[in-house]
């Protein structure tokens, strides 16, 4: 004899039904077949997966086991069916849907798959959460995301979905053209010290947490004053003068602001790029990767104070 999954549906259901009686029903079988069926088996692995009880019938410690595992199984070979069904059935001009926080790769991402898949078309939406990101790719609901990664966070992926980082992007800061420190183009973190700060609503992602612990770290405790996720707002507030904002090295309306870089780079993040290894992007990704890249570096020389920064020794960290 050997298993297989009729045996693995037949323990299973005497599990979730907790009698043979109900098991046969479910099973649209008789209860002798069933009974004999279940001997079977135990018989096969060497001893007994249920209890008999007068009322019915529990587990035994070998039984909890196989009931585990056997539904990690069926749950896998249920996906199988849905990743092969998918791949059967699919529509070619079904557009690639793509999702992801709003950095420049998001934008770079939607134009590589208009170069490397023109027959799809895309669609897309931005997410700021990482869960719902991961769970938007986990349903199927997003074939390709970007996601953002700070230092000392995790992103946990569920199956069936690869990942790569894209770039190790620095994060430099925003000052009124009349700070004090205006003109200095490099400070020091701790030179902010007595400085006020902008900052996103705290989420999943830990940056807010990652900014702070680093601040203290750097021997300063931050002082957030505002808090808004428009970023227009944390320009205009930094621009009257009473706060500091994060930047990241590339962005528009920034014209009312002077960006600092950081000496030694204490504040960067990684963008991720995590798709479906079912979807139609799977087959592309060394491909998309290099056209992200190269439109990236295009955008950096257009960009006075990130290319200086990518000059002096930047490219070193951010590229993978």
């Amino acid at each position: 004899m050997r298993l297989d999954i009729r045996h693995l549906e037949l323990v299973l259901a005497i599990a979730e039904a907790g009698s043979l009686r109900r098991a046969a029903a479910r099973l649209h079988l008789s209860q002798p077949a069933v009974s004999a069926q279940l001997k079977r088996i135990e018989q096969h692995v060497g001893g007994e997966l249920f209890v008999r009880l007068p009322d019915g019938v529990v587990p035994t410690l070998a039984g909890t086991l196989f009931v585990r595992d056997g539904t990690r199984i069926r749950t896998d070979l249920e996906e199988l069916t849905r990743t092969v069904r998918r791949a059967l059935h699919a529509d070619a001009a079904t557009p690639v849907r793509v999702g992801g926080v709003p950095a420049q790769q998001f934008s770079l991402l939607i134009r590589a798959l208009g170069v490397l898949l023109p027959e799809r078309g895309t669609t897309s939406r931005t997410v700021r959460r990482t869960d719902t990101v991961t769970g938007l790719l986990a349903s199927g609901e997003l074939d390709v995301a970007v996601l953002r990664r700070f230092p000392g966070t995790s992103v946990t992926l569920p199956p069936g979905i690869a990942h790569r980082v894209l770039l190790t992007e620095p994060i430099f800061v925003g000052v009124s053209l009349d700070h004090r420190l205006s003109g200095a183009r490099r400070i020091a973190l701790n030179d902010l010290a007595d400085d006020v700060w902008v900052m996103p609503h705290p989420d999943d992602s830990g940056m807010n947490g990652y900014v702070a612990d680093t601040c203290r770290r750097t021997g300063f405790e931050q002082r957030v004053g505002h808090i808004t996720d428009e970023a227009h707002v944390a320009f205009a507030l930094t621009a009257a003068g009473d706060a500091v904002c994060v930047l990241y090295p590339l962005g528009s309306a920034r014209e009312s602001l002077a960006t600092l870089t950081l000496a030694g780079d204490p504040l960067v993040r990684d963008l991720v790029l995590a798709w479906r290894t079912d979807s139609p992007v799977a087959p592309a990704v060394d491909a998309l990767c290099a056209h992200i890249s190269e439109g990236y570096l295009a955008l950096v020389e257009a960009d006075d104070v990130y290319a200086q920064w990518w000059q002096q020794g930047g490219a070193e960290l951010a590229v993978p």
